[in-house]
C-alpha cells in the first residue's frame, strides 16, 4: 500500500555509528521495530527509561519486555502502522519499566522506508508524560477538595442565614412579650376573680352554670401560661453560673412539679460529679420539659428522669410514655409558633434549650415514637 499524504523517514546511507550518535543526543526515548515487532535500535533515552540495559532491548519484543496487557496494546498500535504506512499517534499509553514504575506516555510511530519506498520499520518518538498527569491528578484533587469546601462553607453560610433569621423572629417576639404579659394578664386576672365570685354566688345545684365557670377557669389558666411562656422566653438573661453537686439536679427537677395521681414517677442515675450551672434557669428548663411530658401523657402513664455521668458533662434525660411527637412537626420542633399540642405557642423546648445554651449545655430530642419521647440535657461538669 503506497502513502500519499503521511509522513515518512528514509535513512540516508551513512555510518550507523554516527546516526546511534546523534540519536543518544535525543533526550526523549527514541526506537526502531522492524516488521516481526522486533527492537532493532533503541537510543540511551528509551533504555534509561524502562531501566533495561540496550543490549537487552535489541531483538527482543515488547512481550519479552512488558506485562501481556501493555505489549498487545503496543503490537496493535504498530500493526496499525504497517498496515495503513501512515504516521499513528497515541496521547496517552501506560509503560512499566524494568523496575515495576508505571509511566504514562505519549508516543508517534512513523513507518520507515528503504530505498526501494516499501516500509520495512517504524521508528517511535516517546514523550514522558508521567509529570504533567501526576500534576493534573493533584489540580484535580485540588480542585475537587476547594469544591467541597466551597459547597461546605456555602451550606455553612446558609444554615447561618437561616438561624440569623430564626433568631430576628425569636428576638421580636421576646421583645413583643415583655409588653404584652402585662397588658394581658390584668383582664385575665379580673376575669378569673369574676369567675370566682361568681361560682360561690351561683346555686350548687347549677350544674350547667358550674360547668360554664369552670371552663372559663381552665381557658384562663391556659391563656395565663401561654403569656408564661412568652415571658419566660423574653427574659433568658445572662447565667449565674456556680458549682453545685450533682446530686442536686434531681432535685431541682422534680420540686415544685404537680405530677397528676395517675403519672408514676421513676428515678434513675448514679453518682455524679459536680456541675457548674445556673440553678434558676436549669430548673426553669427542666420544668419546661418535664411539663411537656406530662401533658402527652394526660391522666396516665410513666415519667422517668435519669442522670449519667459521661466525660466531661453530665446528661439528664425526661422520658414519657405518650404518643410521641408528630411526624409533622419533628423537623421543626426548634421553630417558634411549632407545637405537638393545641394551645401552645411552642416556646417551651426553644426557652429550654435557650436557658441550657445559655450556660454551656444542650438540648436534643434524644428520641421519639409511639412509645413515647425523650429529651436529653446535657450541663457542663464542674472543672477538676
Amino acid at each position: 500500500m503506497s502513502a500519499t499524504t503521511t509522513a515518512s523517514v528514509v535513512l540516508p546511507a551513512r555510518d550507523d555509528a554516527f546516526f546511534e550518535r546523534v540519536l543518544d543526543g535525543i533526550g526523549h526515548p527514541v526506537f526502531v521495530k522492524d516488521r516481526a515487532f522486533r527492537y532493532a535500535f533503541a537510543n540511551l533515552a528509551f533504555a534509561e527509561m524502562l531501566r533495561i540495559p540496550r543490549e537487552d532491548i535489541v531483538g527482543r519484543s515488547d512481550h519479552d519486555l512488558f506485562p501481556a496487557h501493555e505489549a498487545d496494546w503496543f503490537r496493535a498500535k504498530d500493526q496499525e502502522v504497517f498496515v495503513t504506512e501512515a504516521t499513528v499517534s497515541v496521547t496517552e499509553e501506560a509503560v512499566t519499566d524494568g523496575a515495576g514504575n508505571t509511566h504514562i506516555m505519549a508516543a508517534t510511530k512513523v513507518p520507515m522506508r528503504g530505498a526501494d519506498g516499501a516500509v520495512t520499520h517504524l521508528v517511535g518518538l516517546i514523550h514522558d508524560i508521567t509529570p504533567s498527569k501526576r500534576a493534573e491528578e493533584a489540580l484535580r484533587e485540588v480542585s475537587a477538595a476547594l469544591e467541597a469546601r466551597v459547597q461546605e462553607r456555602t451550606a455553612a453560610l446558609v444554615e447561618t442565614q437561616a438561624e440569623l433569621v430564626r433568631r430576628e423572629r425569636l428576638s421580636v417576639i421576646g421583645l413583643f412579650a415583655g409588653s404584652l404579659a402585662h397588658q394581658i394578664r390584668n383582664p385575665l386576672g379580673s376575669i378569673k376573680n369574676a369567675a370566682y365570685l361568681a361560682q360561690l354566688a351561683s346555686s350548687s345545684d347549677d350544674a350547667d352554670l358550674r360547668r360554664a365557670l369552670a371552663i372559663i377557669q381552665d381557658e384562663v389558666a391556659r391563656a395565663n401560661q401561654i403569656v408564661t411562656d412568652l415571658v419566660d422566653y423574653a427574659r433568658v438573661m445572662p447565667p449565674q453560673l456556680r458549682v453545685v453537686p450533682g446530686e442536686l439536679l434531681m432535685e431541682l427537677a422534680v420540686s415544685g412539679v404537680d405530677v397528676p395521681e395517675g403519672i408514676t414517677v421513676r428515678t434513675e442515675g448514679t453518682a455524679l460529679p459536680p456541675v457548674r450551672i445556673d440553678p434558676v434557669q436549669l430548673q426553669r428548663a427542666m420544668h419546661k420539659i418535664i411539663g411537656n411530658a406530662l401533658r402527652a401523657m394526660g391522666d396516665a402513664g410513666t415519667l422517668t428522669l435519669a442522670a449519667r455521668a459521661d466525660g466531661d458533662a453530665v446528661f439528664f434525660t425526661v422520658s414519657d410514655t405518650g404518643p410521641g411527637i408528630p411526624e409533622g412537626v419533628r423537623e421543626r420542633l426548634f421553630e417558634p409558633l411549632v407545637s405537638g399540642s393545641g394551645g401552645s405557642l411552642g416556646l417551651g423546648l426553644i426557652t429550654a434549650r435557650a436557658l441550657l445554651e445559655n450556660q454551656g449545655g444542650a438540648l436534643d430530642v434524644d428520641r421519639t415514637g409511639p412509645s413515647g419521647t425523650r429529651i436529653a440535657l446535657r450541663v457542663p461538669a464542674a472543672p477538676a
